[in-house]
């Protein structure tokens, strides 16, 4: 179509976009309908780390004059950092409530549930973790000569 601008759209970008659709509106079900609030925020924890993914995901393909910085880089694996290890810590967690509560099955206001959303942010801070690190590479190692420096 002539009137629509050329726009290159990248797998990572879809999971991004799904990943954070879904988490919205988990929250908002398990909030609304099924009054189980640890799965909701998790939801939502989970959705705001497929944001930060896509933001990382969309500024590396923006940036053409190579303006991101080392620091940049480094700040979202420290973010992915943040949300594997609360991730993990959630999922350890409430595998433990539900198998100490004697949960059976996958029910909407269980333990369980808040498992699978737990997983997502563990998935989606590896995600960022990784990303970041892929393109810090791709940035630096590869072109020594465009490293940035911090200007004090």
């Amino acid at each position: 179509m002539g009137w629509l601008p050329e726009v290159q759209v990248d797998n990572k970008d879809n999971f991004g976009v799904h990943g954070a659709i879904a988490g919205i509106s988990g929250c908002i079900a398990y909030a609304k309908v099924y009054h189980n609030y640890n799965a909701a925020t998790w939801a939502a924890v989970s959705a705001a780390f497929a944001i930060i993914f896509l933001r990382l995901n969309f500024s590396v393909r923006r940036d053409h004059e190579r303006l991101i910085t080392i620091e940049t880089f480094t700040a979202f694996m420290w973010v992915g950092i943040v949300g594997l290890i609360a991730g993990l810590i959630a999922f350890i967690t409430y595998i433990v409530l539900g198998a100490t509560h004697h949960e059976h099955g996958l029910k909407a206001d269980g333990y369980y549930v808040v498992c699978i959303w737990s997983f997502k942010t563990l998935i989606w801070g590896v995600f960022t973790l990784m990303s970041a690190r892929k393109f810090r590479k791709k940035y630096f190692e590869a072109f020594p000569g465009l490293v940035q420096e911090r200007v004090i």
